[in-house]
């Protein structure tokens, strides 16, 4: 295992997986899809949104709500839309761990550690959007194309957890579900990824 880590040139690892995610990205940008947000409170569905995605110019997913629903029982709007906004929030910083600059993926190699584990690369590191976050990115070691992160930081002081799953669809390396879990709040969320179609 160690001699086997010693070859790796991290540098050069990073500059790879970077190129992979850019050409990725472009790829990406050639399709649109749809993304449900589904809340949960202790079992409760407290909010459903869909939305149809593009990538933005930047390499950032550029989001239009196309259907929004709250829970079944609408008591408590006030809580529900505070509720609403919790969730919408937890999810965008995720999407700043999921959706990284080249610059920022070079920094997870450079800074974080690597292992080999069978086919899989992982890199994890700590500290890198806030103090006491933690990722851990697993990648298919051939393709260089992420398998699944593992993603624990903070919000307002409020803990973030969230499990991101990829899958490969016409050689686009694509999310396909994202799971979390606010703790604070007593929220489960799901992100669910659908209807990839490629633009006209």
């Amino acid at each position: 295992m160690l001699p086997a880590m010693a070859q790796i040139d991290k540098t050069q690892l990073s500059l790879d997986v970077s190129k992979t995610n850019d050409r990725n990205i472009k790829l990406l940008s050639g399709y649109t899809w749809k993304r449900t947000i589904q809340g949960y409170s202790e079992g409760n569905q407290v909010i459903s949104v869909v939305s149809s995605v593009t990538m933005g110019p930047d390499g950032k997913p550029v989001y239009q709500v196309i259907d929004k629903s709250g829970s079944a029982k609408q008591k408590s709007s006030k809580k529900q839309a505070e509720a609403g906004e919790y969730i919408k929030n937890a999810v965008d910083l995720v999407s700043k761990y999921i959706f990284m600059s080249t610059g920022q993926m070079i920094d997870v190699f450079n800074k974080g550690t690597l292992s080999l584990l069978n086919d899989d690369l992982q890199a994890e590191a700590f500290n890198f959007f806030v103090k006491g976050d933690h990722l851990k990115f697993i990648f298919d070691k051939k393709s260089l194309q992420y398998k699944t992160q593992d993603i624990s930081t903070q919000m307002n002081g409020d803990p973030v957890k969230a499990t991101v799953t990829y899958r490969t669809l016409d050689n686009v390396n694509t999310v396909d579900n994202v799971v979390l879990d606010l703790p604070a709040k007593k929220f489960k969320v799901n992100v669910i990824s659908t209807d990839f179609a490629k633009k006209l």
